[in-house]
Formats: structure tokens, sequence, C-alpha cells
């Protein structure tokens, strides 16, 4: 029918007014709503997903590094949202895995020896201060399930297992970080363990062996001072294994991407 002879609405009631602009309230609560479930779906649990394939791409050499990281093209492969990505790919510069170019976007990071060297020196002192904090706060089955986790290191090794002894050492030394109790260092660990704890030395491993079960021991006598020296020694050798590897040009990361323990 035309405009021009359409019939007049008839004048809306105080009543009606009222319900129209409820209808109205309740379709823009509704839609907030589902954004903030789409957005909470989204959290935790899905970004940690996507931020570590992201970062098993990168550690196994599928991406490269200069290699351009585009959010649509991740958000289409991995079957998430870009804001999902780009959450991601934050919390990885953080770690030190990628690099953000204003205008340009975000690059695979060059994970050379310099940067690596860097994240060993903080890691030092960290594990140091991580050790120390956790004598006298270990438990009994706290001890009991580092030397658990040294002896299985040990057995992985002499099995020529190197990719799972890597994972199961990387988790001992986290659990170490944990015990200290200290919210603040664990939070400042995620930002060196990608880079330090997520590559394997070439160390001999009855030396790694015998300076796990040290350092599990001073703990376990609630001797902080031992404790830190011999975490803090343990992590300078195998900073100085990569030194000298990189003095001679033959440094190759062997890189930690299992995380099973």
């Amino acid at each position: 029918m035309p405009r021009w002879n359409r019939e007049p609405e008839p004048p809306y009631t105080p009543q009606a007014l009222r319900d129209k602009l409820s209808i109205k309230e309740n379709q823009i609560c509704s839609t907030r709503t589902k954004a903030m479930r789409d957005r909470n779906s989204q959290s935790p649990p899905l970004r940690r997903h996507v931020r570590d394939e992201i970062q098993r791409r990168i550690l196994s050499g599928e991406s490269l590094p200069g290699e351009r990281l585009a959010q649509q093209s991740l958000a289409k492969k991995l079957g998430v949202g870009q804001g999902t990505v780009r959450e991601s790919l934050l919390e990885l510069e953080w770690l030190g895995l990628v690099d953000a170019i204003d205008g340009l976007g975000v690059f695979v990071g060059k994970l050379d020896a310099l940067r690596l060297v860097e994240a060993y020196e903080v890691r030092e002192y960290l594990e140091g201060l991580a050790a120390r904090r956790a004598c006298g706060r270990a438990s009994q089955s706290d001890v009991v399930a580092l030397r658990a986790m040294a002896d299985r290191i040990w057995n992985l090794s002499e099995e020529g297992n190197v990719e799972e002894m890597g994972a199961v050492d990387r988790a001992f030394h986290l659990q170490i970080v944990h015990l200290c109790r200290n919210s603040v260092l664990i939070r400042l660990a995620e930002g060196y363990r990608t880079l330090s704890m997520a590559i394997r030395a070439s160390r001999d491993s009855s030396a790694v062996y015998d300076e796990h079960l040290r350092i599990v021991d001073a703990i376990n006598r609630n001797a902080p001072d031992e404790a830190e020296q011999l975490a803090r020694q343990h992590v300078l050798e195998a900073r100085h294994i990569i030194e000298q590897e990189a003095a001679r040009n033959e440094f190759v990361p062997k890189w930690v991407v299992s995380e099973r323990l």
C-alpha cells in the first residue's frame, strides 16, 4: 500500500510507550549478555590453547623467524575469533617469541643465542630465589615428588628419550618455582620460562642428575642459602654451554615442545 494511503497509526498511550521501551531494553540486555558470554567462552582456556598452538608452531620451526603472523589467517586456521588470536599474540610478545611492529603487524621473533642468554641470566636469579623460598614451605610429599621427577629425568636420559626428558626437566624446575608460594615470582617466571626453560642445554646427564638431587636435598633440609646457591649454579652451567657454543658458531636451539609430564 502506498505510504500516503496508509491509515494513520493510533497515538501511543503512556503504557504502550513503557512497554515499547521495556522491549527495547530487554533486546539491548540480551545482546550485551550474548556478547559477554561469547567473550567469556573464548577466555582463559581457549586463549591458552591458541597461545600454546602458535608457540608450538614457532618452537617446532613451522613458523620461521621473520614470518608475519596474520591474525585473520590464524583465526580461520584455528577456528577462533580474531580477538582471541590478538590476545594470544600479545602474551607471546611478552614471552619474547614474537615482535609487534607498528603499522606492519606481528612477526616471529629471532630466537638467537643472545636473547636466550639474557633469559638465562634472569632465570638464574629467580630460580635461586624460588629454591630459597621453597625451604620451609615444601612438604615431605613435595620433596618426594621432586626426587621422583629427578629420578625420571635420569632414567629417560639413560633410555635416550631426550624429548620426554626435556619436558620432565622443565616440569621439575617449574615445580620448584611454584613451591616458593609467591604469586609475583611465579608470574615473573612466566616471562622467561618459554625462552630459557623450553630449550635443552647439551649437558652431561649424570651431572644434571646430581645437581637436581642436591637442590632437592637442600630444600628438604631447610637450607635456604645452600638451596639458592645450588639452583643458581645449576642454571649458570647451562648458560655457559650456550655461550660457549655461540662463541664457536655451533649453537642450535633444542626446543622442548612437549608439555607432557
